[in-house]
């Protein structure tokens, strides 16, 4: 089981020695694995996402994936093609990876735990490269991170394992935290990943003596009345699960949020730049860029199953003190030193 820091993977300068030979002796290993890219084909690589408008920062990490690629020697219309395709969570996304193994892609890339086990169920010969999945070992997509086998490599977020510090940083913050409400979109309580997290949030919950109550929403209409309801109820903060729906209107939730004077901690960076108070999760652009060289590695030959999903060991804790100021919270100096970007 392989972990990595999350931090510049473009040059991946500074890699502990024992990677480096790991690496050497795996292409070593694989006899003429350059040589198994064969001279002259334009190589297609489907990326598949939900829902059908990805958040921007998913965009984002598409543009990430195609310049580290670009950098290892893959440039788009001379040796490799590279598709969009999006879809929505259920029939349609399955419907989706049909279609694409219909096309005979080469090579898939997915940017989610559904759509990672959405493309496994649709194609056991066509390489599938997880650019970031929250834990895809719990959910089925493989059997080991170490050892994979099969069809399906990549990245695992391990959501789960870092969410509860997104409810001791709430209390640290928030004086006389007493509630809290997990947000989740449609199908949180009933998808694995976010079973996982939601169990997180409401273990650290426990042991802070905090209430935690799963709520989960659809639709930005429903965000004013939704949160004026829980302010009401004595919740003082809002921690978001990971999914497609949180991921695209979290503007909308920060704002609405603000509106009713309730702190939220969000997943990722971008959600906090966008209005939210904090974050605390993966650099996802560092893992966009990593999944470049399980591209590469798999083009020139190498099999998916025997490369090891990859995890982070760093996770970026991010505070927009315009929000706070909003809120009327002050954070604490030291958690304010503790963070990896401070928004002023």
């Amino acid at each position: 089981m392989k972990r990595f820091p999350i931090a510049d993977f473009r040059l991946w300068i500074g890699a502990p020695a024992i990677f480096i030979v790991a690496l050497a002796l795996a292409l070593l290993a694989a006899p003429l694995a350059v040589g198994a890219q064969q001279a002259g084909k334009v190589y297609r690589i489907a990326y598949v996402t939900f829902p059908a408008s990805p958040a921007p920062f998913i965009l984002t990490g598409l543009q990430a994936f195609r310049h580290a690629l670009r950098d290892l020697g893959w440039i788009e219309g001379q040796n490799v093609v590279i598709e969009m395709r999006t879809g929505v969570y259920g029939k349609n996304l399955q419907e989706v990876f049909a279609q694409v193994v219909r096309e005979k892609f080469d090579l898939i890339v997915t940017s989610s735990t559904p759509s990672a086990l959405a493309a496994k169920g649709a194609t056991t010969t066509i390489p599938i490269v997880m650019a970031e999945a929250c834990d895809p070992l719990v959910c089925g997509v493989v059997d080991s991170l170490a050892h994979p086998g099969g069809n399906v490599t990549g990245l695992a977020l391990m959501a789960s394992e870092v969410a509860g510090k997104r409810i001791e940083f709430l209390k640290e913050i928030v004086p006389g935290l007493r509630r809290v409400a997990a947000i989740g979109g449609p199908g949180t309580k009933a998808f694995c990943a976010g079973v996982a997290i939601l169990a997180q949030y409401e273990a650290t919950a426990r042991a802070l003596g905090i209430t935690l109550q799963a709520v989960e929403l659809i639709g930005v209409d429903r965000y004013d009345a939704a949160f004026a309801a829980l302010k009401k109820d004595g919740v003082g903060a809002l921690a978001m699960a990971e999914g497609p729906g949180i991921d695209v209107e979290s503007p909308q939730i920060a704002a609405a949020a603000l509106k009713h004077g309730l702190a939220t901690v969000f997943p990722y960076g971008a959600q906090v730049q966008t209005g939210g108070l904090m974050s605390y999760g993966t650099n996802l652009i560092g893992m966009w860029q990593r999944a470049a060289h399980f591209v590469d590695r798999i083009l020139r030959g190498a099999k998916p199953g025997d490369l090891p999903v990859e995890q982070p060991t760093k996770f970026d804790l991010i505070i927009n003190l315009k929000t706070a100021k909003a809120l009327g919270l002050t954070i604490p100096p030291a958690l304010r030193i503790r963070a990896d970007e401070v928004i002023e």
